[in-house]
């Protein structure tokens, strides 16, 4: 396929570094570079940035600056969610089978430290990938102590009922007079079109990523509410309030608060744009025979499309459109090297060759409808020229 222009379709993997943001990060390379646990002049200045970075992350979230912890970016966070909030045997988690890489794997290995029980149940998924609430209640056990799930979905874009959810936890809560189960967000996806303040959300603790969102990579957090133990990953020089040792990356951090300091802002006016060009491309693509949405087509994040091109190499598709010069992918990048069909959308259905042939388009806040015009005019020359199809 002849390139004739370059159009990126993948941000939910990673996006650019907005100019602003790099203008703001740009002194703790060379002038404020210092270590922030150091009590020298210098030092104290970079203390002094991340204190404010912390502080402006927490009003984004509508929560106090003692409860957000840096790490080096949602696997992590992710990681210290799970594994530190439940360190204890005997501790009993929920979550769904389409979650993160990042979620799935820490809790297989928690499950294997705790043969004597069935630690982790994995909650299914309707067809539109929503879990429904009724069945979470049917889960909750008196052991349940954390419930882990994806905000928006990070292959399908699914937008879970956090509401309703919240809602069956405070319930159990009550009536069990029990502080547990604690309710934990992936909300990596989120920031650039949903609410992440964490009282409407009832989150006890919440992760977020910086290279999602035009900040730059490396870099996260997870919110932790008081009162929540947390037990840690990592040892050392004790940062984090002993949470989190390591020294703070002073210019990603002030670059991660700025950058969701701007998604907040660009929040509604993203949403409503990238909601149009999302659901024109969706239109457009299921006129290709075969082609399948996968996920609900109203309650996901605005620039997220997952099609089905069925009896198709969705690898090859991917190959062949990057040749064309439009980037785009099968599924997360965390987990893409692992197989080639997406759990998520398997589970959606029950069909291998489903799964096997989804591709991931997701929007940026650069992309026009010229762009996606582009990519069907591609798309269209693929199916025609090449023999992709049993």
């Amino acid at each position: 396929m002849k390139r004739l222009k370059s159009v990126y379709l993948d941000t939910a993997a990673a996006t650019s570094l907005d100019k602003g943001v790099e203008r703001a990060m740009r002194p703790y390379f060379r002038r404020h570079f210092a270590n922030p646990s150091s009590i020298h002049a210098s030092g104290v200045a970079a203390a002094k940035a991340v204190q404010g970075a912390r502080a402006q992350i927490a009003k984004s979230l509508g929560t106090h600056a003692d409860e957000i912890i840096f790490t080096s970016g949602g696997t992590e966070a992710n990681n210290l969610a799970l594994r530190g909030s439940s360190s204890k045997l005997g501790s009993h988690i929920i979550t769904t089978v389409i979650e993160h890489a990042s979620i799935l794997e820490p809790l297989k290995k928690l499950s294997k430290l705790d043969e004597a029980t069935e630690a982790v149940t994995y909650l299914p998924v309707g067809p539109d990938g929503l879990l429904d609430p009724k069945i979470l209640v049917a889960a909750i056990k008196p052991e349940t102590k954390l419930i882990s799930l994806g905000y928006a979905n990070s292959e399908i874009g699914v937008m879970q009922p956090i509401a309703e959810i919240a809602k069956v936890i405070r319930k159990f809560r009550q009536d069990n007079k029990t502080p547990f189960p604690y309710l934990h967000l992936d909300a990596c996806q989120a920031p650039r079109f949903l609410d992440l303040n964490v009282e409407k959300l009832h989150a006890d603790l919440l992760t977020l990523g910086s290279g999602k969102i035009y900040g730059p990579k490396g870099v996260g957090c997870l919110f932790v509410r008081r009162g929540v133990p947390l037990d840690p990953m990592l040892f050392g020089g004790g940062q984090e309030k002993g949470r989190r040792s390591g020294s703070e990356n002073v210019p990603g951090i002030v670059g991660f608060a700025t950058a969701l300091t701007l998604a907040e802002r660009l929040h509604e006016k993203e949403s409503k744009e990238l909601t149009i060009l999302r659901d024109y491309f969706i239109a457009e693509l299921l006129k290709i025979p075969g082609a399948v949405l996968n996920g609900s087509a109203t309650n996901r994040i605005a620039n997220n499309i997952n099609i089905s091109f069925k009896n198709t190499d969705a690898e090859l598709l991917v190959l062949r459109l990057d040749a064309a010069g439009i980037a785009c992918s099968t599924g997360s990048a965390c987990s893409t090297h692992l197989k080639n069909e997406s759990h998520v959308v398997f589970a959606l259905g029950g069909e291998l060759g489903r799964a096997s042939s989804a591709v991931r388009f997701t929007l940026g806040r650069d992309t026009t409808k010229s762009d996606l015009k582009y990519v069907l005019k591609v798309l269209n020359k693929i199916f025609i020229l090449f023999s992709f199809r049993a």
